[in-house]
């Protein structure tokens, strides 16, 4: 079955937020714009934390759920999705969805225990390069999430910095990427090595897709050409000039570099009628570990005092936000309704 372009209607849309540096505040990213889309846009939200070291399940989940779920004989997670393919029992029917109290979407919360299946999908990659079903079944498991959570408008996959095989299979199932970056030279070379990898691996997917030994045997997934949704920059340094705020001059001279590295790096993967800069996130003193402490998004946080201008200040970054991600959706929606 070849890469094809077009995206059932009835599908959510997907999108993983991707770079292949740490520290760049993505699963902040994630958490909130999530919040901002279900809290205050009516969207229907899923949020997946395909992160083995857990951070936005621990951010979403009040201390209390935390607790009761992992401390529970069997938590219903991430984990719960891949294992039963390692051990032949094919995809799970029951996603292991999960509420969140104060930021509105649903999650399938992380699970430290999967980074143990990170081989299992590394193996039988091999395999599906070469048209095995059992590799070829493993490597399209995030389809088949996607396809199961048909009630949503948008899922979110938070994943962790490395090209390794479980972002692999994410990137290979989802819409759209998007990438967080920190306004430094090495999360910009997250654009670089993103781009020639996508590329290698949908030429190996449709290669084993198209010679699989039995084509009856996959499972019925509509497989799409990965587009970029855009960049969001952030966390950079400020300094005051007589009573004027300015981004530091180092920071500035990479900002200023950025569209031309998206441009040489993704421009195969989105329109030249999307602007691929989604926003930019100030650096909001202590709002985003008070938001981490108190298990709310940022533009809820009801701490008082300095957080409530910084909160006002969320609130129209997250909105700003919100409104060019939905316009980067509907731009790549049409170009993929115009090609199919």
């Amino acid at each position: 079955m070849p890469r094809t372009s077009v995206t059932p209607s009835d599908l959510p849309k997907s999108i993983c937020f991707f770079n292949n540096k740490g520290g760049v505040g993505k699963t902040t990213l994630v958490a909130n714009l999530a919040a901002e889309l279900t809290l205050n846009h009516g969207k229907k939200v899923l949020v997946i934390d395909a992160d083995p070291q857990c951070n936005l399940t621990q951010y979403v989940l009040t201390d209390e759920d935390f607790l009761k779920i992992y401390t529970s004989k069997d938590p219903h997670t991430i984990y719960s999705v891949i294992h039963p393919l390692s051990t032949g029992r094919g995809y799970t029917t029951d996603l292991p969805i999960s509420k969140t109290k104060n930021f509105g979407f649903d999650v399938i919360i992380g699970d430290p225990r999967l980074a143990l299946k990170e081989d299992l999908l590394a193996q039988d990659w091999r395999e599906a390069k070469a048209g095995g079903i059992r590799g070829l079944r493993t490597t399209l498991v995030f389809h088949n999430v996607i396809e199961q959570a048909k009630n949503y408008d948008y899922i979110f996959f938070d994943m962790g910095p490395s090209l390794g095989a479980i972002n692999r299979a994410i990137l290979l199932a989802v819409d759209f990427f998007l990438v967080p970056m920190a306004i430094d030279i090495f999360s910009s070379w997250a654009l670089t090595n993103i781009g020639e990898a996508v590329k290698v691996w949908e030429k190996d997917l449709e290669f084993g897709m198209r010679n699989s030994e039995d084509p009856s045997e996959l499972p019925a997934v509509t497989m799409k050409k990965l587009r970029f949704l855009g960049y969001v920059t952030q966390q950079h340094k400020e300094r005051k000039e007589n009573e004027a705020t300015r981004i530091v001059e180092a920071y500035n001279n990479i900002s200023k570099k950025l569209p031309e590295i998206v441009s040489k790096n993704l421009s195969n993967f989105y329109p030249k009628t999307l602007n691929p800069h989604i926003g930019e996130i100030k650096h909001l003193a202590s709002l985003a570990p008070k938001s981490q402490t108190l298990h709310q998004p940022m533009i809820n946080v009801t701490a008082v005092g300095s957080y409530s201008s910084m909160r006002k200040q969320a609130r129209e970054i997250y909105s700003g936000l919100a409104a060019r991600f939905m316009e980067n959706v509907e731009i790549l929606d049409k170009e993929i309704r115009e090609r199919s």
